[in-house]
């Protein structure tokens, strides 16, 4: 039987489902090896079977660790993991069945009946050439498909965007044998000011020296141009997204937003019922509130333990995405109902008539925007010296600085940075530091005082020319800006900044008590100095 005439048959049996849930494999774990980390285990060991090459489940795909009931990195031995890739083997076998079930955790995937049609080695007929897009997030699975045609292939995609390995995707375009390879290192999205952002990123974050280049076209990365056209707001999570649905919606109930991928699908009738779990009996019953979504409905029963059961559930599994609506749930509170309905009244379907756009990166991949804000929960990273530190030893997932680089390369004209892309644009020197006549800073600013904080030098007037800081705007509040003193400008671009200094007064200034937060420490080279002066 062929695999469309068996996804024709799961779908007349009902049995098909979006993906493999740890809380259906829940009910049918064996005895002994019951509780809802051991289902998230062998949930993972199947999608992992699925992306694979591979014709059965072993102990290959069982991951290496997980996260014990009490929070700590468990590495099963080699006979728990054969138990485990048994136990998933069973399930996928049952999974394969066309008969029907009520066991959700038997329903066929959509990863599961691709699965399928690759175990069955397809040859695709009549075509001289494959074009395979997005490359860089192909399962071996969809690769082994694609490669094993007998016609040309050409694979299309960027290494720095590759965001869901998490997914058992892996970059093909590293992996594949190939003829023949072209970079496409031209945008013609963004002009040079967005590029070099991007290159920034690519240089700081993962060591790769490469050339952007843009159009011609005059671009704005300190949040201070013209928004005009879509205006986006880029998230990591979707507990971001929600926050800037609340804050848009709270300054100008008026205000339409476009939620990528649709205000239904963003869940958040489903955060609705969590916050109903939450309530105690008395109040459901009195105000007549109830459940709607079948898995939340289940909490609500004494053996799985209410609202806290639902959280320990989400921990054992490492549900991020349930655990993202938890924190929805727990921040807003008493005012979630209120909220919801005002995010459903300002909801705007057509992305083309709402004031702004809001979405996750992993939403919004594949789409463009004329000014893209991108929020501050992509990683805390208060300076430079963090990002050093982060990168030596490796501790940031590749993912993570490929998302900020899909986020910041959505954007055409505009760009509003978060302090992480602040900082890593210092540590290549852009300092957003501008020469302007001092005559003209004092115009305005009278007194001449230093903008840097814990700063108490100003700047000289007999001086020609001085340093401002620019502003930049962030999406929830905007750098300090202003005249910027000698010191603090030797100490961010070297020693060729007191060239701007009054000789007299070249050495009477005291250097502020700075953090080491965007600092570079250059060496002065006096004999020079003086011969300059």
């Amino acid at each position: 039987m062929s695999t469309s005439e068996r996804c024709a048959g799961y779908q007349q049996l009902k049995k098909l489902s979006s993906t493999i849930k740890p809380f259906s494999v829940f009910w049918v774990l064996p005895e002994g090896w019951g509780g809802f980390v051991y289902a998230k285990v062998v949930s993972q060991t199947i999608n992992t079977f699925c992306a694979s090459t591979d014709a059965v489940i072993s102990s290959t795909h069982v991951p290496s660790q997980y996260r014990n009931q009490r929070g700590n990195t468990e590495y099963p031995d080699w006979g728990k993991k054969q138990k485990l890739a048994s136990i998933a083997q069973n399930i996928w076998n049952k999974m394969v069945e066309l008969k029907p079930t009520r066991e959700t955790a038997y329903h066929m995937t959509h990863d599961g009946y691709l699965k399928l049609w690759q175990l069955e080695k397809p040859v695709l007929e009549g075509y001289d050439v494959i074009f395979i897009d997005e490359a860089q997030d192909c399962t071996p699975a969809i690769m082994d498909i694609m490669l094993a045609q007998p016609c040309g292939k050409i694979l299309v995609g960027d290494p720095h965007q590759q965001i869901y390995s998490f997914r058992g995707a892996v970059n093909a375009l590293y992996t594949v044998p190939h003829t023949h390879i072209y970079y496409l290192t031209q945008s013609f999205r963004f002009g040079p000011e967005i590029a070099f952002v991007g290159a920034s990123i690519l240089n700081v974050c993962k060591g790769v020296k490469r050339t952007l280049v843009g159009t011609l076209q005059k671009g704005n990365v300190c949040g201070t141009g013209q928004t005009e056209g879509s205006v986006a707001i880029l998230s990591r999570s979707n507990v971001s997204v929600f926050s800037e649905a609340v804050r848009l919606t709270e300054d100008n109930p008026q205000c339409r937003i476009h939620i990528v991928g649709g205000v239904d699908s963003f869940g958040l009738k489903r955060i609705m019922d969590i916050w109903v779990l939450m309530q105690p009996d008395e109040k459901r019953k009195k105000e007549n509130l109830s459940i709607q979504d079948a898995f939340i409905r289940g909490f609500s029963k004494v053996r799985l333990g209410g609202y806290m059961g639902l959280k320990r559930y989400a921990t054992n599994t490492e549900d991020h995405e349930l655990e993202a609506k938890l924190e929805v749930v727990e921040r807003y509170h008493t005012r979630l109902p209120e909220l919801i309905r005002r995010i459903y009244s300002c909801a705007e379907s057509d992305p083309t008539r709402a004031d702004y756009i809001l979405g996750t990166v992993h939403k919004a991949k594949g789409l463009e925007f004329d000014s893209v804000m991108v929020t501050d929960d992509f990683m805390k990273v208060t300076s430079p010296s963090d990002i050093r530190a982060l990168v030596s030893k490796g501790n940031m997932v590749c993912d993570e600085w490929n998302l900020l680089y899909v986020a910041v390369t959505r954007a055409k004209r505009n760009l509003t940075i978060n302090p992480t892309i602040y900082n890593i644009l210092t540590m290549v020197g852009e300092y957003f530091l501008r020469s302007e006549l001092t005559s003209v800073i004092q115009q305005q600013s009278p007194t001449l005082s230093c903008c840097i904080r814990n700063c108490s030098n100003t700047l000289d007037p007999r001086c020609p020319v001085s340093m401002l800081k620019l502003p930049v705007k962030y999406v929830s509040h905007a750098v300090l800006q202003g005249p910027v003193c000698v010191q603090c400008v030797q100490r961010r671009v070297g020693p060729l900044a007191l060239l701007m200094e009054h000789p007299e007064r070249l050495w009477s200034q005291q250097p502020p008590d700075e953090d080491e937060d965007e600092l570079q420490h250059m060496p002065i080279d006096v004999d020079m100095l003086v011969a300059l002066l």
